[in-house]
C-alpha cells in the first residue's frame, strides 16, 4: 500500500512544491488549500505525514495540529508545520501543538526531503508494531476456575486476537 501525505497550505505554490517532494519520496500527495477541508479528509483515513501552514485562515496549522493529536486515526502521524515567522516563539508554539518538524519559508527542497525521509523510519516502525498477520490455530485459554477452547484470528508484535464461542464467567 502506497504511503499518503497531506499538504494543507493556502499558497498553491507551496502545495505544489511539497507535493513534488512527497512524490519523489514515494508518497501519494493530497493537497488542501482551505484548512476547513482538512478534518473531513483526516477522518476518512490514515496519513503517513501531514504538512501544515502555520499561518493560514482559521483554523491555522497550529490549531489543526492540536486537533490531529486528539483524533483517533492520525494521532501519531508526523506533522511538519511550515512557517514564515522566523522567531523562536513561533517554533515553540509549533512544537507544543504537536509538530514533529518546523521548517521556515522559503523551503529548501533538499532539506524537506530529508525531513520526510526521517519521518519514514518512525512510520515504518509504527506499521511494524501494528501490522497484524492472519494466523489460525486451536488454543486453550485458562483462568483459575475454567478453561475455554478457542482459535487465533491473527497476531502482531503486541498481541494475539482470539475468537471463542463463549466468554469466561
Amino acid at each position: 500500500m502506497q504511503k499518503r501525505g497531506m499538504i494543507v497550505d493556502d499558497e498553491t505554490a507551496v502545495c505544489e512544491m511539497v507535493s513534488k517532494v512527497l512524490t519523489s519520496a514515494g508518497m501519494q500527495a493530497l493537497t488542501v488549500t482551505r484548512s476547513t477541508d482538512a478534518p473531513g479528509l483526516l477522518n476518512e483515513g490514515k496519513f503517513d505525514l501531514v504538512s501544515l501552514d502555520m499561518h493560514m485562515a482559521a483554523p491555522d496549522g497550529i490549531e489543526r495540529a492540536g486537533q490531529m493529536h486528539e483524533s483517533q486515526g492520525n494521532r501519531t502521524t508526523p506533522i511538519i508545520v511550515i512557517s514564515d515567522a522566523q522567531r523562536p516563539s513561533a517554533m515553540s508554539i509549533g512544537f507544543e501543538a504537536g509538530a514533529s518538524f518546523f521548517p521556515y519559508k522559503p523551503i529548501d527542497k533538499g532539506r524537506l526531503l530529508k525531513l520526510i525521509r526521517a519521518t519514514q523510519g518512525s512510520m515504518e516502525e509504527a506499521t511494524r508494531r501494528t501490522r497484524r498477520v492472519a494466523f489460525q490455530s486451536k488454543v486453550r485459554l485458562r483462568c483459575p476456575a475454567e478453561e475455554l477452547e478457542a482459535e487465533t484470528v491473527d497476531i502482531s508484535l503486541t498481541g494475539v486476537l482470539v475468537k471463542a464461542h463463549r466468554t469466561f464467567q
